[in-house]
């Protein structure tokens, strides 16, 4: 399947390029799964955001998903090859998981499930612009008319928040927005940073060091309170099922389709996270939410056309 990003060849780098790898029956079955999974994950956020907060949220998150990797690679009796590495690393933590998890958990606690998904949405229009400013990607009236199309969704959606919630949906959206600006620079720093790093010891090492960066804010804002047995059991599925094993699907399929196909995950996530939204939590399903989310994926799709 030659795809491509904004009239750019497919395989996220500017002509000449080699030939893109073809994405398989396999990897489109576990985009599907991966984007039920990170579906699911703004319902659990909203769960037990609220007796938790963002940051120890965030920061439980990361650490049940480094822990249960590292006992992975344990089990395989695997050393990730990380000497050398820890810079890259630390920014990779940062940028692919620490500031996008805990940014993202305080906007869906603030808003809605559904809501913090369809900003998710964003992640690949994020991807093609920050790949064309720094990582070689072409730029083509596609990309340009599919970033157009996709922030005018935007702010549709904001436009229909702030209707219901006022300026106070402000700080959230943008908190949204801003964390899927780190997934896209991520997306492409994980194809191009890590040379020879298997997509297990780039998961375990991404989360170990997220969980560093995240432990100061996840201490001072401790709650009070102890969580319920519903808010644990959340942080479970979102360590070891929403970020654990769905990182290393991810990373794999970076490798294996390149970052910008692998962001199209973000097509069927926010189907997935609204749905989770409105048949388990009762979220109201608005007409701006309905508007702004397909002109979002309009626009993702529009920057993802294949070059003529």
């Amino acid at each position: 399947m030659n795809r491509s990003v904004a009239g750019g060849d497919a395989c996220d780098t500017p002509r000449p390029a080699p030939p893109c790898p073809t994405m398989t029956l396999r990897d489109a079955a576990l985009l599907v799964l991966l984007a039920a999974i990170w579906g699911s994950s703004f319902l659990f956020m909203r769960l037990a955001g609220p007796e938790l907060g963002a940051a120890p949220l965030a920061w439980l998150r990361v650490t049940v998903a480094a822990a249960f990797l590292g006992a992975l690679l344990l089990a395989r009796r695997e050393a990730p090859d990380l000497a050398g590495r820890w810079r890259p690393m630390a920014l990779m933590g940062l940028t692919n998981t620490a500031a996008p998890f805990l940014l993202l958990t305080w906007a869906t606690v603030q808003l809605s499930a559904g809501y913090g998904a369809l900003l998710n949405a964003t992640t690949p229009l994020w991807g093609a612009l920050l790949g064309t400013l720094f990582f070689g990607l072409r730029a083509g009236r596609a990309l340009l008319g599919g970033l157009v199309l996709g922030f005018l969704g935007v702010a549709l959606l904001v436009v229909g928040k702030l209707d219901e919630l006022g300026p106070k949906a402000v700080l959230p959206v943008l908190a949204g927005l801003l964390a899927t600006a780190c997934y896209g620079h991520a997306a492409h720093f994980a194809r191009s940073g890590f040379p020879g790093l298997g997509p297990l010891g780039l998961a375990f090492g991404s989360q170990l060091l997220a969980s560093l960066w995240l432990a100061p804010a996840a201490f001072a804002a401790w709650p009070a309170q102890p969580p319920s047995l519903l808010a644990w059991a959340s942080v479970a599925v979102l360590g070891i099922v929403c970020t654990a094993l769905a990182y290393l699907i991810y990373f794999g399929l970076i490798r294996r389709i390149g970052p910008t196909r692998a962001t199209t995950v973000t097509y069927l996530a926010p189907v997935f996270g609204v749905g989770w939204g409105v048949g388990l939590l009762g979220e109201p399903l608005t007409l701006p939410m309905l508007l702004g989310g397909a002109v979002v994926l309009a626009g993702v799709a529009v920057a993802a056309r294949p070059a003529r």
